[in-house]
Formats: structure tokens, sequence, C-alpha cells
């Protein structure tokens, strides 16, 4: 057994579970580490049952005698205090599901339940690039926009954990979510993100004024959120995040548009490269073991 093993033995250990439009990861976490992994397809259109047993057997996948704690994220509203999730997008069936008594009883494991981007959120200001910050945004651009928000070091979760849901704030013939997110693509120009990020990366001149013209509504999200919070960061996740060069000059060129200069000077925006960090940021929801 090497240094690294024996010290991870020693640590306290839990479990991380990033709930997603696509696919299910859960992961073994110690001291912000991830020493195993499991990713599963998501069951989009299954039964809720069928969905919960896909879930557990990820979690089940990476579970040791030593895990003390599960923290699961997931694309939707949740009552923090009773792990009900509500209105899951990209899982039909998950309307009003109480997911934290089901897991502890199939576990046998305390579990915290939280959106998927406050959890992104949380992963990076506690084990990441956002330690420096005091207060931060975090933007998950993937199938959906999400949002967490970190005022004094703590994440502020807002009334029945609604605070951060920026990809609902009315924008041009839509909401921000259908400019910022995968869904660009696909209602503006008939392709995926993916599809698009392959264009772009074999030099299409198409895709790359596709991720332009994407910078330019994505600066539009960040100045309404620079106009409402003022964070010191913001920090960008999800899949189309990793196609940050092909926007980044165009979203500047619009936050530079912002009226308090003093404020955008200081902005710091900047992609989240740890692709765990949602894994990492859900395992912390079990703060009190860290």
């Amino acid at each position: 057994m090497n240094e690294e093993e024996e010290l991870a033995r020693k640590e306290i250990k839990v479990i991380g579970v990033d709930i997603g439009g696509t696919k299910i990861s859960a992961g073994l976490v110690g001291n912000g580490k991830i020493y195993k992994s499991v990713t599963i397809q998501t069951p989009t259109t299954e039964k809720q049952n069928d969905v919960i047993k896909v879930i557990i057997e990820a979690i089940r996948g990476v579970m040791t005698d030593e895990v003390v704690g599960i923290g699961v994220g997931i694309p939707g509203i949740v009552d923090t205090k009773s792990g009900t999730v509500y209105n899951v997008q990209n899982i039909p069936s998950f309307k009003a599901v109480h997911l934290k008594e089901i897991l502890e009883n199939k576990l046998e494991r305390p579990v915290h339940v939280n959106n998927d981007a406050n959890c992104f959120t949380l992963g990076t200001k506690n084990f990441g690039d956002g330690k420096q910050f005091h207060s931060l945004v975090g933007l998950t651009l993937g199938t959906g926009l999400g949002g967490g928000i970190i005022i004094n070091d703590k994440l502020y979760e807002g009334m029945g954990n609604g605070a951060g849901e920026f990809g609902f704030f009315p924008y041009k013939d839509g909401i921000l979510e259908h400019y910022c997110s995968g869904q660009f693509f696909l209602k503006q120009y008939n392709v995926t993100g993916e599809e698009a990020q392959n264009l772009a990366l074999s030099g299409d001149k198409k895709a790359l004024h596709m991720f332009e013209e994407f910078g330019y509504h994505l600066g539009e999200a960040i100045k309404m959120i620079v106009h409402t919070l003022s964070p010191e960061a913001v920090m960008l996740g999800g899949s189309i995040s990793k196609n940050f060069d092909f926007f980044e000059q165009s979203m500047w060129a619009n936050i530079r548009q912002f009226p308090y200069k003093n404020v955008i000077n200081d902005l710091t925006v900047f992609p989240v490269l740890n692709p765990e960090i949602a894994i990492i940021g859900a395992a912390y929801l079990n703060e009190r073991l860290f």
C-alpha cells in the first residue's frame, strides 16, 4: 500500500453524487479528493423507482464501510431540510420525490440533498480556485443554465432553495437558459453543443460564429448577475464551459459595456477545469465532517 492509499484509509470518507440530465456520477471523497468514481447513464424516460435504482446502484459502486455520509446534487428545486426534490429537469418522473428518506432507508447513511449548481459552486469554493473569493457565483452551462451563490463565504440558498435560478430570467423571446446553455445551439442552429464544439475545433467559421454569439448572450447574463449581486467572481462549469476559448472574447466585449467600470475591472470570470468538482461539492454538503 502506497502513502496516498494509507492516507486515504485514515481520512473520513463521504460519497458525493452528481445527478445530471445525461449521467449520474458518484464518487468516494476524502479531504476534497475523489478516490473512486462510477458513472451511469441517466434513465430520463423511466419511472421514478427505476431512476432511484440507478442512483442507488451508482452509490453502491463506490460504497465502503468507512463512508459516514452521502451528499446528492440534482438539477431541481430541493427542500434541503426534508430532502424532497421537486420538478427535476430532464427527469420527468421526479415531481416530488422524498429522496433523502428513500436513500437513507436503503443505504443506512445520513443523506443531504441540494441543487446541482449549488454543489458545483460549493466544490469550487471549498476545494477549487474559488477559495480566494468571499463572494462568487457559479454558473453551470450544460443542458440548462444553473446557478449557485456564495455570499461572505457561505452558500446562499434563498427561500425554498430558489436562489440562483438565473436561467429563468426573461430574455429576448424567451428566457436566459434558451441562450446561455446547450439549448442555444439546438434552438438557433439545430445542432447540439457537442456538434458545435467539434465543428469549431475543426475551424468551421459558422460554428465559431455560434460560439461568438453565445458569448455575447452569456455576457448579458453576467451583467444581470453583477447588477444584482456584484460578486468578486463568476465561475463557469458544465459541458459548454469547455469551449471557453471560443466565446471568451465576445463575452468580455459585452461585459465591458457594464456602466460601472470599477466593478467590472475587478471582476473575475473563469472556467472550472475539474470535471468532478460537483461530486466533491455534493460530498461537502456533509460539511460537519470536514
